[in-house]
């Protein structure tokens, strides 16, 4: 087997069906599957730790799991860190977009919206099970995921802004009102954020 057939390249390299002649439309479609990707290894990482039996991590610093697997909880914690971290970056690229130039092919989105994504309304579904689960041990850890998680959705109203201004959503919403009610909601169930 070699790299090409390993990865799959000729069908990932041909996921991409823009429905208009403009460029960036591809680097759009590739930065969202793209981060629905790593949106797959998140919720792996994250039912993994969630699905990791409670024990003692003071003592030890591997957890055996069945099949021989070998498990750090504090590392699979650094791993969602870093996946956000990554996933930040999407924005930046997406954000040297113009209106102008999204224009060009927004309408044709018709009500396709980054609210539909079902991998991210699991992830923060798992996210808020992780913090119950975890809080009490790793809250520094937690802290840190969902700083850098809320810096993601803080991006992303962001780059949303800046491209289409006050116009609504294209999945119905009111566009960037809606995304700042998503950044002020808390992923913990005890804390009654009120916004800002």
């Amino acid at each position: 087997m070699d790299y090409e057939n390993y990865l799959n390249l000729d069908e990932i390299l041909n996921a991409q069906t823009p429905k208009t002649t403009e460029p960036l439309e591809v680097m759009f479609i590739i930065a969202h599957q793209s981060s629905e990707l790593w949106f797959k290894v998140l919720i792996q990482e994250l039912t993994c730790l969630i699905d990791t039996p409670e024990i003692d991590c003071s003592k030890i610093t591997t957890i055996k799991l069945p099949h021989n697997a070998i498990y750090n909880p504090i590392v699979q914690l650094q791993r969602v860190k870093k996946i956000f971290d990554h996933l930040n970056t999407s924005w930046d690229i997406i954000a040297t977009m113009s209106q102008e130039e999204y224009d060009r092919f927004r309408d044709k989105l018709g009500s396709a919206s980054g609210m539909q994504s079902k991998q991210y309304i699991k992830i923060e579904m798992l996210l808020r099970k992780l913090i119950k689960k975890w809080d009490h041990r790793y809250k520094h850890q937690l802290l840190d995921i969902e700083t850098i998680f809320k810096k993601w959705q803080f991006s992303h109203m962001k780059t949303v802004e800046r491209i289409i201004g006050n116009d609504k959503g294209t999945g119905g919403t009111s566009g960037v009102p809606y995304l700042k009610q998503a950044v002020d909601r808390s992923l913990r169930e005890d804390f009654n954020w009120k916004g800002w």
